[in-house]
C-alpha cells in the first residue's frame, strides 16, 4: 500500500488541478460577451471571424451549445466572400449599375450580421449619388437642344431670301475650330 499511495496522490492531484481549470458555461458566457464588445467597438469582419473561432474550438468538448456561434460564423465568413468579391468589382472597373446591385444584395442579404456595414452602406450612397449626377448631366444635354425658333431656320431662311453671308456663320463658329 505504501508504493500505491504517491500514485493514488499523483492521480487526486491531477484530478483536482483538471477540474479547478476546467472551462465551464460561465466561462463561454465571458467568451461570448467579450465577443459581444467588440461587435460594439465595430471591429474588422476578419477580427470577429477569428474570435469566434477561437471560442468555438475552445469549447467545442465541455458541452456547451455552439450551433448559434457557428451559424454567426458561417454568416460572417460568407459577408467576407461577397466583400471581396464586390472589392473585385471595383478592381475590374464594373459598371456602376452592377457594383450598385452587388452592394445592395449584400446590404439585403447581410443587414442583421454583427459585421460593420456601414463602409458598405457610405460607398452604396456615393455610387448612387454619382449615378444620379450622371443622370443630371444627361438630361441637361437633352435640354440643350436646339429649339424651333433658333438661329438654324433663321439662316436657312436668309439664304433661302439670299441674305446669307458665309462669315458671319464662319465667325459664330470660329472657337470650335482646331
Amino acid at each position: 500500500m505504501k508504493r500505491h499511495t504517491p500514485i493514488f496522490f499523483s492521480f487526486l492531484f491531477l484530478f483536482l488541478f483538471n477540474i479547478s481549470f476546467a472551462l465551464t458555461e460561465k466561462d463561454f458566457e465571458y467568451s461570448m460577451s467579450f465577443y459581444q464588445k467588440l461587435v460594439d467597438k465595430k471591429v474588422s469582419v476578419e477580427e470577429l471571424i477569428f474570435t469566434l473561432e477561437k471560442i468555438t474550438n475552445k469549447y467545442k468538448e465541455i458541452g456547451v451549445n455552439l450551433i448559434p456561434v457557428k451559424e454567426k460564423l458561417l454568416t460572417l465568413k460568407a459577408f467576407k466572400r461577397s466583400r471581396d468579391y464586390y472589392r473585385k468589382l471595383e478592381e475590374r472597373k464594373v459598371s456602376l449599375d452592377e457594383r450598385i446591385a452587388a452592394l445592395k444584395r449584400i446590404l439585403t442579404k447581410f443587414r442583421n450580421i454583427d459585421a460593420d456595414l456601414s463602409e458598405m452602406e457610405k460607398k452604396l450612397e456615393q455610387l448612387q449619388a454619382l449615378k444620379t449626377g450622371k443622370k443630371e448631366e444627361l438630361e441637361q444635354v437633352k435640354e440643350f437642344r436646339v429649339e424651333q425658333g433658333t438661329s438654324a431656320p433663321k439662316i436657312e431662311e436668309d439664304f433661302e431670301q439670299g441674305k446669307g453671308n458665309e462669315p458671319e456663320i464662319e465667325e459664330e463658329f470660329e472657337e470650335f475650330k482646331p
